[in-house]
């Protein structure tokens, strides 16, 4: 396939469709998630290689996490969760940006705030069996003895 030529597309469970076909190739796969990038202005999502540009529709994120590694202090306290995203990179979990999407999955900000990133099934379990619930029906991520709010986004 070359670049630039019919649609590329990513699914809500993070899958990458050419053309109504789903693309498995893994070294095309970790090509085209390594080479994505966004236009700041418009958001539209584009891959970006060798100086040609294809763009890229986006159901839901255009990263997915697929599990958390959970951290605690030598007290049992949660201390840090490390993120594996599904271009195979791992980064540390920002929790001010651990938000709740309008069907009720957990998402998070990575790539340094840039993108949004959806958590698949074990990642969304994982980081939800840490949460907690306040008197107001809210929920909240506590890491470091400090609070971080979970929001609900549309």
């Amino acid at each position: 396939m070359e670049i630039g030529q019919g649609e590329i597309f990513i699914n809500a469970q993070g899958e990458w469709w050419y053309e109504g076909s789903r693309i498995v190739h893994p070294e095309v796969l970790n090509l085209f998630k390594r080479s994505l990038t966004v236009d700041e202005e418009s958001g539209v999502f584009f891959i970006d290689y060798k100086g040609k540009r294809a763009p890229v529709k986006v159901a839901k994120t255009p990263y997915f996490v697929r599990d958390a590694e959970i951290e605690r202090d030598v007290d049992g306290n949660l201390s840090r969760i490390t993120l594996e995203v599904d271009d195979g990179s791992r980064e540390s979990l920002d929790p001010e940006t651990l938000t709740l999407d309008d069907e009720g999955v957990l998402q998070v900000r990575i790539k340094a705030g840039r993108f949004a990133a959806r958590c698949l099934q074990a990642a969304h379990f994982r980081l939800a069996e840490l949460l907690e619930e306040d008197d107001s029906g809210n929920f909240f991520l506590e890491i470091n003895k400090n609070k971080f709010r979970v929001n609900r986004v549309n």
